[in-house]
C-alpha cells in the first residue's frame, strides 16, 4: 500500500534536491548556465566578470533547497527528527506554494515578460509545495 504523506514527501524531496543541484553545479558550468536558469542580470555579471555574488549566492540556494529536501526526509521518517519538525515543515510548503502561485497574478499582468521556464518553475515548485503540505497534512501526529 502506498502512503500518500510518504509518497508526497519524497516528491518535495526530489524537487528540492534537483533545485539545489543545478544551484551547485552553476558555479561550474559558467555564466550560460545562470542566464539559462533566468538568474538575476546582477548575477549573470557576476558570473561573466568573475566576481563572488554569483557562486556565493548559488550555492546558498542551493543549500537552502537541500535543506528543504532534509526537512522532507524527516518528515517521511527516512531520517530522525529535526529539530521545529512541524514549523519547519508548514514554512517549506507555505514558501513553495506561494512561489508558484505568484505565476497567476503575472499571467494576468505581464504575461510578456514570463518564459517557459519561468512558467514550468513556478508550476514545478507548486507541485513541490502540494507536496510538503500534504506530506505534512497525512503525517502530522507523528511530526510532534
Amino acid at each position: 500500500m502506498i502512503r500518500i504523506g510518504y509518497f508526497s514527501f519524497l516528491i518535495g524531496a526530489g524537487i528540492a534536491l534537483f533545485g539545489a543541484l543545478i544551484h551547485w553545479v552553476a558555479p561550474l558550468i559558467g555564466p550560460d548556465w545562470y542566464a539559462f536558469l533566468t538568474a538575476p542580470k546582477w548575477v549573470v555579471d557576476s558570473a561573466r566578470n568573475g566576481t563572488a555574488e554569483a557562486p556565493v549566492s548559488a550555492v546558498l540556494i542551493g543549500f537552502l533547497m537541500f535543506t528543504c529536501a532534509v526537512y522532507a526526509f524527516s518528515g517521511a521518517g527516512v531520517i530522525k527528527r529535526l529539530f521545529l519538525l512541524r514549523t519547519g515543515l508548514i514554512v517549506i510548503s507555505s514558501i513553495c506554494l506561494l512561489r508558484g502561485l505568484l505565476l497567476v497574478p503575472l499571467l494576468i499582468r505581464v504575461p510578456e515578460l514570463l518564459s517557459t521556464f519561468d512558467i514550468v518553475g513556478s508550476v514545478v515548485w507548486f507541485v513541490a509545495g502540494l507536496g510538503f503540505f500534504v506530506g505534512t497534512i497525512k503525517n502530522w501526529q507523528s511530526l510532534k
